[in-house]
């Protein structure tokens, strides 16, 4: 079909460039006749314009003869001029005639008409008098109209200078009827040649367009032949024909006679293809195996000569044991049937240039230009042979045939009958070597080391045949317990892995959609009421979500369930009516339930290019929905900038740590009683490399997040330390805070951990407060309390950091393995205007006081909270009012500046 469509294509292609080939030359042949008349043209406008030029400045210039007489007068005046004119003025066609001495005209004629113009300047007259002058040649102007007794007539102007020595003397001047001159400058003859003409020229005075003599009107001479005729002014004589350079008629002609031509030329190219293809055909037959269309045994060889002379190729040789006894057994149709399948099988699988060959009824032979490695090659092989598979019903069974295959790699030059020859032997000489028992045994040793591409062929001994489907029964079941939940029987994980794999390697151009439902606080079921309670909704769960993702449903966690659609529609209505679907209440035993869903969606391929990338993305959508407490969340660029961000930052924060360019700054906090600064609490800062700091929160979350928290932890451990052990005595520092993450508080053996890195950095314990947070600690206290109270035992101080948020309870103060409370800025910050928040902080300052805890209030802003916290009793006030966090030369410098006891020759480091 793609070769029908490829001629087809070929044939409409050649077809369109005859037609734009007869095209051009039609074009070509109509600018030829039209050149050759514009030759013509040009050659009739020579003519014209010198005959034109004749008349104006010879037969019709009557003004020339009186100019010489003039000149050669001994004593010229008006009488003079007047004897002198006389003849000329009986001429035909001369209406006017006059003499100007200088600038001055001293005689017009006929007097009675014109002889008020004696005694006038030139500059009373038309521009062309001047132009005379200054030019000192011929000029002829016209058609203009001259005034005579209060009427108007149309005549051209003759102006003829009077000049001596070069020198301007004067002019005469001489008027002919403008029919006159047109008549005698015979255009007309243009006209009874076939051409529209138009005369014209610039006017000197104004530059606007003049018409001298045109052959009609409305005419476009824009494409007209044109010749300047170099009068002064000078002179355009235009012409064109007046049915156009070549006739409308004349056109069509050509390019139908052309058209005509080109189809001629396609019928006659047609008939010579459909021969070379009746030709081809014919050699064909003696070339192919006429039940596959491949190469015959003799060809392929041929063939394969040709393609080893230019290059290596890889030489597979495929065998149907068994074929000829399965043949008879199918019958004659559907064995024509499979043979013919075989040349688009292998046009399917191949994308590379290949040659085939049918080298016996059983026999098929493939080359193939394409570098390949070892294992690329036998995975080729394994896949040509799924794809030649022969499926077969026998005695209402349903058997399979495949196709085993050997390939060996020629080198450019080889023999082919030497290639073949040798991937036939070593074929026979591999199967001698194998037998199906030895087959079976190594299959089920690659089974048990975790290959999943293993599979069991069918084989034409039927005992080994029934071997073989008892071993894919049994992995089949092997297969369920390892890729299915077994308490809900719904695919797993794993399940999910490889079933997107499938869909994405069986065509990956192919779009889904990725599901994720959440149950939301999935725990109160079976904390509230019973594990069989939870299991009941979770199998009402999987039975909903089934009717909209059938067998693509996965259970990921607990209550986190995947789902991949294959559906066309769009995201938002396909999970509008999964959402409608699980509002419905869930009914198990007596009780109802209304579950609450947490929903998340991403797609292949804009999301990512292979299961595992779209499940990082699908579990990151759904922290930020958790996050953000939102119910239905699409991936989106947006999420992707914040992953990618997270991504960044956690590479910037391991290599600030590898590089110990992560900086840890110090917030100072206030000692009422003694008015002295006496402690500080140590805080990382990552730089963001732009002059500005990624949040410590954020920073903190990601190294959580992603297992960093412990090297974050002990980096910032180190640097305090270090600095409390080399000036805080000299600053008048007392105490060092260092937050502990619970990851380095519950970590084995972190008591020693923490001990061994104080001390080699050679900090004292009493100087070292380590803060936990009050969450922590109450949610892991059993097993956090032997590693705190050894570490309290060393000498080292425990503060419980953001009490007040969540988990408070005057009642257990004292049973905490604690020495100092640091009061939240969420509790401190409604003093000054919740009467309860205060005395609430009054009642733990006094049990504080009760249990020999030190308290410090966080948070501090204003001198109004300033004040209030004070008046509590409170050891400790830190924040923003007496101090921001700063780095180690700032800290210095403060402290030199508020301790009175520091060492003022201290620098910093």
């Amino acid at each position: 079909m793609n070769k029908q469509i490829l001629q087809r294509l070929l044939i409409c292609g050649f077809a369109l460039l005859l037609l734009i080939a007869a095209g051009i030359c039609a074009k070509q042949i109509e600018q030829a006749f039209s050149s050759a008349h514009q030759t013509k043209a040009k050659q009739s406008l020579q003519l014209y314009s010198q005959n034109v030029m004749f008349q104006l400045q010879n037969k019709l210039n009557e003004a020339e003869p009186l100019a010489r007489l003039a000149l050669a007068a001994k004593d010229p005046d008006a009488d003079w001029f007047e004897q002198a004119a006389a003849p000329v003025m009986k001429k035909e066609g001369v209406r006017y005639a006059c003499l100007v001495e200088g600038d001055t005209v001293v005689s017009a004629l006929p007097k009675a008409e014109y002889g008020s113009r004696v005694g006038k300047d030139l500059k009373d007259f038309s521009y062309v008098y001047t132009m005379a002058k200054v030019i000192k040649d011929t000029v002829v102007e016209g058609p203009i109209a001259i005034r005579s007794n209060g009427s108007e007539e149309e005549v051209f102007l003759f102006l003829q200078p009077i000049v001596k020595n070069n020198a301007y003397l004067g002019e005469v001047a001489v008027a002919l009827d403008s029919s006159f001159v047109l008549k005698n400058l015979g255009l007309d003859g243009l006209s009874q040649q076939g051409y529209d003409y138009e005369v014209w020229h610039v006017d000197p005075e104004n530059g606007d367009k003049e018409i001298v003599a045109v052959s009609g009107d409305s005419l476009d001479f824009s494409h007209a032949a044109k010749v300047n005729i170099n009068l002064p002014p000078q002179w355009t004589l235009s012409i064109q024909p007046q049915d156009g350079w070549l006739p409308a008629s004349f056109v069509v002609g050509i390019y139908i006679i052309c058209f005509f031509a080109a189809i001629l030329v396609m019928a006659l190219g047609l008939l010579l293809y459909k021969l070379f293809l009746q030709r081809r055909r014919i050699r064909q037959l003696d070339i192919i195996d006429r039940q596959t269309g491949l190469y015959n045994q003799e060809n392929f060889a041929s063939a394969l000569d040709l393609w080893l002379a230019d290059g290596p190729v890889t030489l597979f040789y495929f065998v149907f044991d068994g074929y000829c006894q399965i043949s008879q057994m199918i019958g004659p149709e559907q064995e024509s049937a499979f043979l013919k399948s075989i040349p688009g099988r292998l046009t399917e699988f191949i994308k590379s240039p290949f040659i085939a060959g049918r080298l016996g009824a059983e026999n098929f032979a493939v080359g193939i230009r394409e570098k390949m490695n070892e294992k690329q090659r036998e995975e080729f092989a394994n896949g040509l042979s799924l794809e030649l598979l022969l499926n077969i019903r026998l005695n209402n069974c349903k058997n399979f045939l495949p196709a085993r295959c050997q390939y060996v790699y020629c080198q450019q030059g080889s023999r082919a009958e030497d290639m073949i020859a040798s991937v036939i032997d070593s074929y026979y000489n591999s199967r001698a070597e194998e037998s199906p028992v030895r087959m079976l045994t190594e299959k089920c040793r690659r089974l048990i080391e975790g290959d999943t591409d293993v599979t069991f062929e069918e084989y034409t001994d039927l005992e080994m045949m029934e071997l073989s489907k008892t071993f894919n029964q049994y992995r089949k079941q092997v297969e369920q317990m390892a890729y299915f939940d077994p308490v809900f029987h719904v695919g797993n994980r794993i399940k999910y892995l490889k079933d997107s794999k499938v869909l994405i390697t069986y065509d990956n151009k192919r779009k889904f959609s990725l599901f994720c439902v959440d149950i939301c606080s999935f725990s109160q079921y079976n904390d509230l009421f019973s594990a069989d309670i939870g299991d009941k909704i979770l199998h009402e769960t999987l039975r909903r979500l089934s009717r909209f993702f059938g067998t693509y449903l996965y259970r990921i966690n607990g209550d986190v369930f995947l789902g991949i659609s294959l559906s066309e529609e769009s995201e938002a209505s396909f999970a509008e009516k999964l959402q409608k679907s699980m509002a419905e209440p869930v009914h198990a035993n007596s009780s109802s339930f209304a579950l609450k869903i947490r929903m998340v969606i991403c797609r292949y391929p804009d999301h990512g290019s292979n299961p595992e990338a779209l499940l990082d993305c699908i579990q990151s959508a759904l922290r930020f929905a958790k996050t953000s407490d939102r119910q239905y969340v699409i991936y989106n660029d947006r999420l992707d900038e914040m992953i990618r961000t997270e991504a960044g930052i956690i590479h910037h924060l391991k290599s600030s740590i590898e590089q110990e360019t992560l900086e840890v700054w110090y917030q100072p906090m206030a000692h009422l009683v003694s008015g002295t600064y006496n402690a500080v609490e140590a805080l990382v800062r990552l730089p963001a490399g732009n002059g500005t700091y990624f949040s410590a929160g954020q920073v903190v979350s990601l190294a959580e997040r992603s297992g960093m928290v412990e090297v974050l932890g002990d980096y910032v451990l180190k640097k305090a330390c270090k600095f409390i052990a080399s000036h805080g005595s000299k600053l008048g520092l007392e105490h060092m805070g260092i937050n502990l993450s619970v990851q380095q508080l519950l970590m084995g053996n972190s008591s020693n951990h923490l001990l061994t890195m104080i001390e080699t950095a050679g900090a004292d314990h009493k100087r070292i407060t380590l803060e936990i947070t009050e969450s922590i600690l109450i949610q892991s206290i059993e097993q956090a309390s032997a590693i705190l109270d050894k570490l309290r035992e060393a000498g080292i101080r425990i503060a419980l950091d953001d009490f007040g948020i969540g988990f408070s309870s005057l009642n257990y103060l004292s049973n905490l393995p604690v020495d100092v409370i640091k009061i939240d800025r969420s509790l401190t910050r409604q003093i000054p205007t919740n009467p309860k928040q205060h005395a609430l902080l009054r009642a733990i300052v006094e049990m504080a006081k009760i249990n020999s805890l030190t308290v410090v209030a966080e948070g501090i802003e204003s001198q109004q909270e300033q004040s209030l916290i004070a008046a509590l009793d409170i050891q400790f006030i830190q924040g923003f009012y007496y101090a921001r966090p700063m780095p180690e030369e700032e800290l210095t410098r403060f402290l030199k500046e508020k301790n009175p006891h520091s060492d003022p020759q201290l620098t910093p480091t």
